[in-house]
């Protein structure tokens, strides 16, 4: 079974979606979306401090455009 993003995630990965590396200010507060993403490894991160950045991976822009079934 692969595993979707909820409507939170896909929330939090538009807002990297054809961005590149985006600053971390720049992003929605939400520590505990940002984890998850991370652990599913659907979102990569770089830098430290007022450097560090996110961006959406190649696995979460495949998350994200997998279709949902109703």
């Amino acid at each position: 079974m692969t595993l979707l993003p909820n409507h939170i995630e896909r929330q939090f990965m538009q807002h990297l979606r054809d961005r590149g590396w985006v600053n971390a200010v720049e992003l929605p507060e939400s520590r505990i979306t940002l984890q998850r993403l991370l652990e599913k490894r659907w979102v990569e991160s770089r830098g430290t401090g007022r450097d560090l950045a996110y961006r959406i991976t190649e696995a979460g822009m495949a998350a994200k455009k997998a279709l949902v079934r109703l």
